[in-house]
């Protein structure tokens, strides 16, 4: 998308209603956002976007489903529902594998 020239009226009630929830939302921190819009996103590593479900996160690091379950709960695997399901990102479970081997 590119930015087309913004009145500056525009821009200036835009940043008003931002400020309640943005107070450095100026003008022209407005169109450099807008202008950043335009880039493509950087693709990141695929290993790093995979998601395992609780069941190939478990085998993984030698673990039942319901503890790496328990484990997103407290906290110390990240890990996300959609839908109905939980997924744990592949990074989390190499991470975890990796700090299960300097324990041991």
């Amino acid at each position: 998308m590119k930015v087309k020239a913004i009145p500056a009226s525009t821009l200036t009630a835009i940043a008003a209603l931002l400020s309640p929830y943005a107070p450095d939302a100026s003008p022209t921190a407005i169109v450099e956002a807008l202008q950043g819009h335009d880039r493509k996103p950087v693709a990141a590593d695929p290993a790093a976007r995979r998601m395992l479900s609780l069941k190939e996160a478990g085998r993984a690091v030698g673990i039942s489903e319901w503890t790496i379950r328990r484990m997103i709960l407290d906290g110390r695997v990240q890990g996300r529902k959609v839908g109905s399901q939980w997924r744990v990102p592949l990074a989390a479970i190499e991470a975890l594998a990796g700090a299960n081997a300097v324990e041991a």
